[in-house]
């Protein structure tokens, strides 16, 4: 299922069923192909997936398709990554200093497409580290671009308050999916044939989408009824 992770309601946009031994990276390679094609009423910025889809292939799709990933990174590896210089990046995408120092954010040039990091010991024009690895009165700093690792330099960096407060949104899918499953007692049926599950499966996100747009105008229809039906004096 793809849904609205920016609704007010958990909104689910488009059902696919897959077979049950097809991987999840697989699955939504498919789902989100035939959801481009299909959706024209608006455009997505931002897909956010769970482990199960860090895989580079994942990456570049969404940015083939001007959709901007936000992936938990899956944690299969652990090392640091060497560069030309003493910088080495970890698994998370951060660049390590000389002094084995996270370093922090400084922003992203969408000129670019590159990320700016800063040494972690430098405020301002003041550099608190006891061996400085540059002479530069703001400290060491160091870009990575997106091109040369998706999964590693994405965009946002992981690691942000940003990323934080956009990823949270991801348990929107959860509940969309409690709703249909429990609340709506989809697997309750006992059908043989997909055609009828996707028969059950609509019928129960238009039920969703009903019960959004009454919370949202459920003031409004009160005051409403209020004037159609004035109580007697």
């Amino acid at each position: 299922m793809i849904s609205a992770a920016n609704s007010n309601y958990d909104l689910p946009l488009y059902p696919r069923l897959h077979p049950a031994s097809r991987h999840d990276a697989v699955s939504l390679v498919v789902s989100s192909v035939e959801f481009k094609q299909r959706f024209t009423l608006g455009t997505v910025d931002k897909m956010l997936l769970d482990a199960a889809h860090d895989a580079e292939a994942i990456y570049l799709l969404l940015d083939h398709q001007n959709i901007e990933p936000f992936i938990d990174l899956n944690k299969r590896s652990k090392n640091n990554t060497k560069t030309g210089g003493d910088i080495r990046i970890s698994s998370e995408g951060i660049p390590i200093c000389s002094a084995n120092l996270e370093m922090k954010s400084n922003g992203h040039d969408n000129l670019q497409n590159r990320h700016k990091w800063k040494c972690a010991l430098a405020y301002g024009t003041k550099n608190f580290c006891s061996t400085p690895c540059s002479k530069a009165k703001y400290g060491r700093t160091y870009h990575t671009h997106s091109k040369d690792n998706l999964r590693l330099f994405p965009k946002t960096p992981r690691n942000s308050d940003k990323w934080t407060m956009i990823y949270i949104r991801r348990s929107s899918i959860e509940r969309s999916n409690k709703r249909e499953k429990i609340d709506y007692k989809l697997e309750s049926g006992r059908h043989r044939s997909t055609k009828m599950w996707y028969v059950r499966v609509y019928g129960i996100m238009i039920c969703q989408h009903m019960d959004a747009w009454f919370s949202h105008r459920k003031e409004s229809l009160a005051n409403l009824k209020s004037l159609i039906f004035p109580q007697s004096a």
